[in-house]
């Protein structure tokens, strides 16, 4: 993970998902690049009062040194620590588009963004840029509440329906929590009532996985998946939910669907969706 890309908007939101992008720089010695993408609309808004009887070119310079000088006490407080480098990124244009354009161009590894939660009443991420991101994105990407407050990734969920792919994705999570000294729960999302499937899948699972840190669990979610899993996450004292983003159509899905609605629940925990489209996996 040497690159992590953290799209911010000034925003309470955004500038809180920064310490969550620069923690685990540190922690996998990585450059993180603040990105701020704005309509020229957006920018007017952002600069307030200071843009009245200014040129574009002039607000843009002030937007540009506010950026900077972030970039730079960022890497005065944490560089020391391990962070490798902060940079800073801004353009004009449609967000969505810019960020799956530096991801392919730049080829960065994480997105850490800052989210205000889920909407109760549609089910669905409140802007839908962060939807956007996470559909359109080809990366792991790190939804923060603005609530949400660092204290470690001590304890990760990852939530799983056990299929193949699972597999790799587990993997990808014990490559994180390693780094952590993270506990791991799997906790399976089960709405089959398939005991035979669940022991021959974490038996075949405990067959390559070399993490000492690592239990399994298994529950009959029968209702609301969402609250079930947020209650699970609260009883464990987790820091991180982690999920599989298996193909388009993510918020769409049963499953997916239901687990989005953690969001709604909880407005201060984490929300990891990776993304492993490259992979082949047996």
């Amino acid at each position: 993970m040497n690159k992590i890309l953290c799209p911010i908007d000034f925003s309470d939101s955004s500038l809180n998902a920064i310490e969550f992008a620069v923690e685990i720089g540190k922690k996998f010695r990585s450059t993180v690049t603040l990105v701020h993408i704005f309509t020229e609309h957006e920018f007017n808004e952002i600069v307030g009062e200071a843009s009245i009887g200014r040129s574009f070119k002039e607000l843009l310079g002030m937007a540009t040194t506010k950026l900077k000088k972030l970039a730079d006490q960022i890497n005065a407080d944490y560089k020391s620590e391990g962070l490798l480098n902060c940079e800073y990124h801004i353009a004009l244009g449609e967000l969505t588009d810019r960020i799956t354009d530096m991801i392919t161009e730049e080829q960065y590894d994480l997105i850490v963004m800052g989210t205000t939660g889920i909407s109760r009443v549609r089910g669905v991420f409140v802007g839908s840029n962060t939807e956007d991101i996470i559909e359109k994105a080809k990366v792991p990407v790190l939804c923060v509440p603005e609530d949400a407050i660092y204290q470690g990734f001590n304890k990760v969920v990852y939530a799983s329906d056990f299929m193949k792919e699972d597999k790799m994705a587990i993997q990808e999570v014990i490559s994180f929590a390693t780094l952590f000294d993270a506990r791991i729960s799997v906790l399976h999302i089960n709405l089959r009532d398939d005991e035979e499937h669940y022991n021959n899948f974490i038996e075949e699972l405990k067959s390559f996985i070399q993490y000492g840190k690592i239990n399994f669990v298994n529950k009959r979610f029968k209702n609301d998946i969402g609250l079930a899993i947020e209650e699970f996450m609260q009883d464990e004292k987790s820091d991180l939910l982690v999920v599989y983003r298996k193909q388009r159509g993510f918020l769409d899905s049963m499953f997916h669907k239901s687990l989005t609605k953690t969001l709604s629940y909880s407005t201060d925990k984490p929300f990891l969706v990776l993304k492993l489209e490259n992979n082949n996996i047996d």
